[in-house]
């Protein structure tokens, strides 16, 4: 069974995208999941640094043409030995008037995403679905795709504040409306773009813990590293010690999603949760982080 992940904060400018395809790349070039990347943000950040990363694409279809026609099967993109995706184009734009349209009631507007991603997600190991920082039916749809959600949230005041309104007021939302038809879990806070020296940051870290608990955020922190801004210019590469570290760091958060669904799997929780680094630690390439290598890519 495939799982459907989403990385989800309502803030923008948080690098949901740059994780969501981090992760993407990692599970399918060192993991060997085989991996879709489906792409429902109309800026279509993720469709192109995904072209930036695989080269020469033959993009026939966007996200949106297909869910006109109903079918996703269609706009897949072969990107590399393990991983697809599903390009976003403008056109995205035209999603709630045409779920509007063609829809009378709220559930098949909401679920209608769903009925086609699950056509598809048996045959791969993860779909993550990338999405815009909003609250609106194109996120609704994605939502009730989930199997996990992980909360990107940036160490700053306005993104913990939307973290909280992220899960207790827009998930709980959904979960009040839909019932059991949302089967979502929230897979933990992902911390994101911390600056240790800055006292503040440090501090809305602590703050977080508390506020969710120690067990619901992710044990990785993602630094506030050049390199990943290099990448969203160029592409993912994989040359240098540099390129390893970053590897490294996201290997580690593959690694946490997949213990932590393992948990929810077994649990229904994560009560005493603890993940040991594996690949890095402290900034530091662990033996097994120094030793990887990858497959499939560039």
């Amino acid at each position: 069974m495939g799982y459907v992940i989403i990385n989800a904060q309502q803030k923008g400018g948080v690098g949901k995208t740059t994780d969501t395809v981090m992760e993407a790349v990692v599970a399918s070039s060192l993991f060997n999941k085989k991996v879709l990347v489906i792409d429902t943000d109309l800026q279509g950040n993720a469709t192109t640094f995904l072209a930036k990363t695989y080269k020469d694409l033959n993009i026939n279809k966007s996200f949106m043409s297909c869910m006109e026609d109903g079918d996703l099967e269609a706009g897949l993109v072969h990107l590399g030995p393990n991983i697809d995706m599903i390009a976003s184009d403008y056109d995205t734009r035209k999603f709630g008037d045409f779920l509007a349209d063609k829809f009378k009631n709220t559930i098949d507007r909401t679920f209608y995403l769903k009925k086609l991603v699950d056509k598809l997600k048996d045959s791969y190991d993860f779909v993550f679905i990338d999405v815009p920082p909003s609250t609106d039916i194109k996120v609704d749809n994605a939502m009730a795709c989930a199997d996990y959600v992980i909360v990107i949230q940036e160490t700053q005041q306005f993104a913990f504040d939307g973290s909280k309104k992220l899960v207790l007021t827009y998930l709980q939302t959904l979960a009040d409306d839909f019932g059991d038809k949302i089967n979502l879990q929230v897979a933990g806070i992902l911390p994101v773009l911390l600056q240790a020296r800055r006292p503040l940051q440090t501090k809305i870290v602590r703050e977080t813990i508390e506020y969710f608990g120690k067990d619901n955020v992710f044990n990785n922190i993602i630094n506030n590293h050049a390199r990943l801004e290099w990448y969203t210019a160029q592409g993912v590469q994989f040359q240098d010690f540099h390129d390893k570290r970053i590897w490294a760091l996201f290997a580690d958060i593959f690694c946490e999603l997949q213990a932590r669904i393992e948990s929810f799997e077994k649990t229904n929780d994560v009560i005493n949760f603890h993940y040991d680094h594996q690949y890095i630690n402290q900034n530091r390439l662990t033996p097994l982080g120094k030793e990887m290598t990858v497959n499939g890519f560039n």
